[in-house]
């Protein structure tokens, strides 16, 4: 009853002494064998209709815990997934894939908040450290939605319901892609992409949003070349972009937009593509109106503007533009608590608009410094990096690692320790290649002409893009198929065999293979030549 009336008088979420008693009760609820139950006397079907407590605990409570979101304590999630999530995996992949489009509206609703409730969490930092523990089952629920969207676009017709199916299976897949486990897993499966590719063509805009979103994640390089849709991909974003961007109160379709572009900017092809195409103006914009969201908007259109910063025209239209240069400088010195990742940001693209050049000109081969190694690496993947730092550490390795890597050292720092570090550990996985954070390191340290030893901190990763030809021809030591000792004994021989390398120097080798100037191999070619070696 009081669920019911909270949801008939719409409580906002400012009135949390109203809430938070509810949010608990529902918490143990859900936690209770008694929504457990609810889940095992489901039949084995999408067309049944509920009863009343199935509906309470299978639809209202999870709703309800969707709602206030913000307010859930993340541990609390945990505990939620570890009690319901097998056995609702069991019964979700127990139901045929054709008759989810014959699916009760009862049960539509019940499969959307439980997936929100059961998949959704992995956005969390805190809860994605559990993501093996829960891999197996969200691997059977990849199969299971993929098999469904299989049987949703072998539909002769396009009716609401069709549409209604499709947006469903696209977005809980895309919230399956949040586990990056998982995420290399949607890799395997042949028919996903071209699937996913299909809904691009459907003419209903958040799912090809969503379409996107997913395939920003899945498709590497040699995908996007092979299947010729750079332009395409290009095309729709920049267009929808323009569409939704003078709206008086911005969207969530708007804001997916942006998070769609964060992730298709790190493929070369489309970053290039979003270039010729004009992206750059609307970026801009997005940066320089006010009335957006700081975070939701600024944050994203700098980070998408840093990733096109590392191609050389996009970085001479920037430099031009007086008045976004005077913003960003300004956004650099905001020092609010809740900016430190607008602050960030805002530095790392100065560094590479106005420092870097003179950066990696300065000397490459120091007779004494100041670190033996520097870790590179993303957040994610933080607790493995932690373990190598220490073992490092615990055998005498002067080390440098940032170790607030949410917030982050300044770019300034980071570089200054790359110039100062004998060795640079490259931390290679799907966030790291997808970090334009850790593209610039990276990015600094191939200049300079470091010596880089590639290490892969993700299983089932292989590198490709711009990180595939920073360490193209680069042994590289597997810590996820081998077992620590073994591995980390393989690094230390790693650096001792580099110990007496002569380093490159960075400016013979930049103009062999990254940068696109004139003078220079073009990001195109670079990618062919690397693709061609693989």
């Amino acid at each position: 009853m009081a669920l019911k009336r909270i949801r008939k008088y719409n409580l906002t979420a400012t009135e949390y002494s109203l809430i938070a008693p509810i949010l608990g009760s529902v918490t143990q609820c859900l936690c209770s064998s008694y929504a457990l139950d609810m889940i095992k006397s489901l039949e084995r079907n999408f067309v049944q209709k509920l009863d009343e407590v199935q509906m309470l605990f299978l639809h209202a409570m999870p709703f309800y815990l969707k709602w206030y979101w913000d307010y859930c304590d993340p541990e609390n999630f945990v505990k939620i997934l570890r009690i319901l999530l097998n056995e609702f995996t069991a019964w979700f992949t127990s139901c045929e894939p054709d008759s989810y489009l014959e699916r009760s509206s009862q049960i539509d609703d019940m499969i959307r908040h439980l997936n929100y409730l059961l998949v959704r969490p992995t956005e969390f930092d805190s809860i994605n450290i559990f993501s093996e523990e829960f891999y197996d089952n969200y691997c059977k629920l990849v199969l299971h939605w993929s098999a469904i969207l299989s049987s949703i676009l072998a539909c002769s017709s396009c009716t609401i319901n069709v549409k209604s199916a499709a947006r469903t299976s696209v977005q809980i897949l895309y919230n399956l892609t949040l586990h990056s486990n998982v995420l290399n897993f949607m890799k395997t499966i042949p028919s996903l992409i071209l699937m996913l590719l299909k809904v691009t063509d459907l003419d209903h805009d958040e799912m090809q949003l969503n379409a996107y979103r997913c395939l920003g994640k899945i498709m590497i390089e040699a995908d996007i070349k092979t299947m010729t849709k750079p332009s395409k991909i290009a095309a729709v974003h920049i267009e929808f972009l323009k569409d939704t961007i003078d709206d008086s109160k911005p969207s969530e379709r708007f804001y997916s937009l942006l998070e769609s572009l964060k992730n298709f900017v790190q493929h070369d092809q489309v970053k290039i593509e979003l270039i010729r195409q004009g992206i750059l103006p609307l970026l801009i914009t997005c940066v320089l109106k006010n009335t957006f969201d700081p975070i939701k908007v600024h944050l994203i259109a700098l980070e998408v503007l840093l990733a096109l910063a590392f191609h050389n025209q996009a970085c001479s239209f920037l430099k031009q533009n007086e008045n976004f240069m005077n913003h960003i400088r300004i956004f650099s010195n905001k020092t609010d608590s809740n900016k430190l990742r607008l602050q960030r940001v805002a530095e790392g693209l100065l560094w590479k608009l106005e420092q870097e050049d003179e950066a990696v000109a300065k000397p490459t081969i120091l007779t004494w410094y100041k670190y033996d190694i520097m870790i590179s690496y993303s957040h994610k993947d933080k607790q493995l990096c932690l373990q190598i730092h220490q073992q490092l550490i615990n055998d005498g390795f002067r080390v440098w690692l940032d170790n607030d890597c949410l917030r982050g050292s300044t770019m300034v720092g980071i570089a200054n320790a790359i110039e100062n570090s004998l060795y640079v550990l490259i931390c290679m996985s799907n966030t790291y290649k997808q970090s334009v954070y850790c593209q610039s390191e990276a990015h600094y340290a191939f200049e300079r002409g470091c010596r880089l030893i590639p290490i892969i901190v993700e299983s089932n990763y292989k590198p490709d893009g711009w990180l595939g030809i920073i360490i193209s021809g680069k042994i590289y030591v597997d810590f996820i198929a081998n077992e620590f000792n073994v591995a980390y004994e393989k690094l230390k021989n790693e650096i001792s065999e580099q110990r007496y390398q002569i380093p490159i120097q960075s400016s013979t080798k930049s103009q062999k293979k990254y940068e696109t100037n004139t003078t220079s191999i073009s990001l195109e070619n670079a990618v062919s030549v690397f693709e061609s070696t693989m």
